[in-house]
């Protein structure tokens, strides 16, 4: 009879170990489709903001106008139009540095922040763009700063939509 226990608590802990391991298994499974909508989620709502600023900004002739000319010489700007044209710029800013720690944190793809470091390629060489990082790199993180910093000095500017169009256009 003895022999028999031993036996029984000799399986019964085997089948307990079994199912330890398929639960593990199944944990790993549900934890890496969790990680796949986060990341999805957080696409998702990083291109949602982007595409909020970039239509706000684009549907509307004064915001575009002003913003344009802001990128092409903000000393032709009063105090004013300045002062909106780089509130336009920070808050876009706010949604490409959160993209920088969604990737750095794992739970943005990199080619999303890709996109978006090329959207800041695009305008590197402009004096607005200039301007407003100067005037409002401090208000970011630390390590967001070193970031478009080394962007600055390292990227290549691709060919920018402000050089393609002329202000007669925008009228």
């Amino acid at each position: 009879m003895k022999f028999k226990l031993k036996k029984l608590a000799l399986i019964a802990e085997i089948f307990g170990g079994i199912a330890i391991l398929i639960s593990l298994i199944f944990v790993g499974l549900q934890f890496k489709e969790n990680a796949k909508a986060t990341k999805s989620a957080n696409a998702s709502a990083t291109i949602a903001s982007l595409a909020n600023w970039y239509i706000e900004l684009g549907n509307n002739k004064e915001s575009s106008e002003l913003f344009y000319n802001f990128m092409a010489d903000p000393d032709a700007l009063t105090p004013q139009q300045r002062f909106q044209a780089v509130m336009n710029g920070h808050a876009l800013f706010i949604i490409f540095q959160n993209s920088y720690y969604l990737t750095k944190e794992g739970t943005l793809d990199s080619e999303m922040q890709n996109s978006l470091t090329s959207v800041m390629l695009a305008v590197v060489d402009q004096p607005g763009f200039n301007f407003f990082w100067e005037q409002r790199k401090s208000f970011f993180f630390k390590e967001f700063r070193f970031y478009v910093d080394d962007i600055l000095i390292n990227g290549e500017p691709i060919k920018s939509i402000y050089k393609d169009i002329t202000k007669d256009s925008l009228n």
